[in-house]
């Protein structure tokens, strides 16, 4: 079975933007598909057409199946697993997270508040898991990250001065996303 990584990229974003595409590269010279994700109307975001794109392209994910999530996508894709609610999945990479509306960001209440994730139901998904937090991003306070990686039970890689973990951050690469993803691919 071929092993396939979806990244869906955050607000603002698309899926060719900050360390997407060397992810991307990362994950294929391991013989695995890699799928970065362009996300409807990044500008303005709904949950309803987030979770329709991810259903269309992803389906019932499985043990073949990584998810990345950069900032919103990683609630995209906490909602997207509680709606499924698959037995196991190959694993789950969220950089940047939250599961909480943002502080900064009020516009995104809305999604936030509807793409609500159950983790009761996601701690019982047998999956691998990291989550990835920077000690200065000014977009998704560090707080809510560890705060989501508690929820989940997910050990949590941190990154000193990372800021939100976007190329305007100086990442076009992410090596911590690589480390954390790549054993789970290789298992």
């Amino acid at each position: 079975m071929n092993r396939r990584v979806y990244i869906v990229h955050g607000f603002e974003g698309n899926p060719h933007g900050n360390w997407f595409d060397w992810l991307c590269a990362q994950v294929k010279s391991t013989g695995a598909q890699a799928i970065s994700l362009a996300m409807p109307n990044p500008d303005k975001p709904s949950t309803t057409a987030w979770q329709f794109t991810l259903d269309q392209h992803i389906g019932k994910p499985d043990a073949h199946t990584f998810l990345v999530g950069h900032s919103l996508g990683c609630i995209t894709l906490l909602h997207f697993l509680s709606r499924q609610q698959p037995q196991k999945i190959g694993g789950l990479l969220l950089a940047a997270g939250f599961a909480d509306t943002l502080p900064p960001l009020p516009v995104l209440d809305a999604y936030i508040k509807a793409a609500s994730p159950d983790f009761d139901i996601l701690r019982k998904i047998d999956m691998p898991k990291h989550c990835l937090v920077s000690d200065n991003d000014t977009h998704v306070p560090p707080e809510l990250t560890l705060d989501m990686a508690a929820k989940l039970k997910s050990p949590v890689t941190h990154i000193p001065e990372g800021g939100h973990l976007m190329a305007s951050d100086g990442f076009t690469q992410l090596p911590q996303a690589w480390e954390a993803l790549k054993p789970m691919l290789t298992e």
